[in-house]
């Protein structure tokens, strides 16, 4: 059933992803639709449309699961500038594309996402991820993570 809205055929991205993460949180049936009003928002430019159908294909909600079309929503997204896509991808990366995944990362940090930080303060205390070990950058990380979380911005 799609959720409508007088002049629902009107809407415009945001309105897009507004309804499709009602259905999308709404189980199993609202998946396909979900995606569908996503892929649409996206289009139009959504940042947050194409972070929601990277988690949908991620997950496999709303169809089948499929990581390398996930990971290119996701990257589309943080292009967009959206944070927690940008924390999805480096960790969907982490393990094949070090590069790739320390761009992400450093991205994210540089918005200020706490997770991200918080990744980073560990990576530095550790030596991992293609960081150096770093225990004076790994402490300062910690604290901005720690600032970070009680400022988060709101979801996508």
């Amino acid at each position: 059933m799609l959720i409508t809205a007088p002049g629902a055929d009107a809407l415009d991205a945001a309105g897009q992803v507004d309804q499709a993460k009602v259905l999308m949180r709404s189980g199993e049936a609202g998946g396909p639709q979900a995606r569908q009003l996503f892929e649409q928002a996206a289009g139009q430019g959504s940042g947050a449309a194409a972070y929601y159908l990277g988690l949908m294909f991620k997950n496999g909600i709303g169809g089948v699961q499929d990581s390398a079309t996930a990971l290119r929503w996701l990257e589309l997204a943080g292009e967009r500038q959206v944070a927690p896509a940008m924390f999805i991808a480096a960790n969907m990366l982490a393990g094949r594309d070090a590069a790739r995944a320390r761009r992400w990362l450093d991205a994210a940090c540089a918005l200020e996402y706490p997770e991200a930080l918080l990744q980073k303060a560990i990576a530095l205390q550790e030596g991992t991820m293609a960081y150096a070990k770093d225990l004076k950058q790994s402490a300062l990380y910690f604290r901005m993570a720690e600032h970070a979380m009680g400022h988060r911005q709101p979801e996508p």
